[in-house]
Formats: structure tokens, sequence, C-alpha cells
């Protein structure tokens, strides 16, 4: 049954991630740093990915392409918001400017967590240059704050 509650989305994620997203991985799909894999769960959108980075170092991605810079931002708000919901005041919000581009990055993590590995909720607003004109790509992680991951910064 496809979940439509954003809250219960999230809670399925958090869960997943103890477990190494295993229910959520459906199609192996080679990599050269990494496993990844197509996931059985969207989301946001058509495109995301469980990667395993080695060991037990596992994070679910999604990707969003907008039209331009202000849709962009509106969705980059919009998940900030709607995760800050879901989560709580127990997750604390630490928001700043991306190193490499212009974009941001809002990484949700629970200092009071039970478990020894942190999960995190991050979104990140970056902007895609192209031959022609900039889109903007909106990217949603789940997984451990201090493990790798694409466009992290």
């Amino acid at each position: 049954m496809p979940l439509t509650n954003p809250c219960t989305k999230l809670d399925l994620l958090k869960s997943a991630y103890y477990d190494d997203f295993k229910q959520l991985k459906e199609i192996k799909v080679g990599g050269r740093v990494s496993n990844m894999w197509k996931a059985k769960y969207q989301l946001f959108g058509e495109s995301c990915q469980v990667f395993s980075w080695g060991g037990k170092q596992h994070s679910y991605s999604c990707r969003l392409i907008a039209p331009d810079e202000e849709t962009a931002k509106n969705y980059y708000h919009n998940a900030k918001k709607i995760t800050q919901q879901c989560l709580g005041d127990e997750w604390q919000l630490e928001e700043s400017k991306r190193k490499h581009d212009d974009g941001m990055k809002a990484v949700f993590t629970n200092q009071d967590a039970k478990h020894s590995e942190q999960v995190s909720f991050s979104t990140h607003l970056v902007p895609t240059s192209g031959i022609f004109s900039t889109t903007w790509t909106l990217y949603y992680y789940v997984g451990n704050s201090s493990q790798p991951s694409k466009n992290t910064d």
C-alpha cells in the first residue's frame, strides 16, 4: 500500500536505516566505490536509491530536479518544514551554505538518540549549471551524518 502521510514515510525511513534499508532495496545497480540499489520506496520523485559504503554504512537518497531557482527553494523550504514537523522538537536543525556552490543544506540530527549509530535526515539545494541555463536539484538523504554521501557539501 502506498504511503501518503509524510510523517509515516519518515518513520519508515528511520526504522529502515537501522536494518540497512534491506526492505527498500529493489534492483542492484553496479557502482565503482559503493553498491547501489534502486529503491522500492520513493520519498519523492522517481529516482531514490540505497547506497552501501561498505560495512554497516548505508544511506537512502532521492533527487528531484526543479525547473528554476524559485521552485527549488520552495521544495527545499517545504522539505525542511515537513521534516521538522514530523521528527519533532528533539531533533536539531543545522542549516548552512554548501562549501562548493551557492546551494544550501539542512541537516536534522537527534543528539539524544538511543542507538549508537546516529541517523540523520538532510536536504540539499544544489545549483547545476548547464551549457544554456542553470537548473536546481534537491537531494534528500537519510543516513549516518558522518558517512560519505554524494553532493553533501
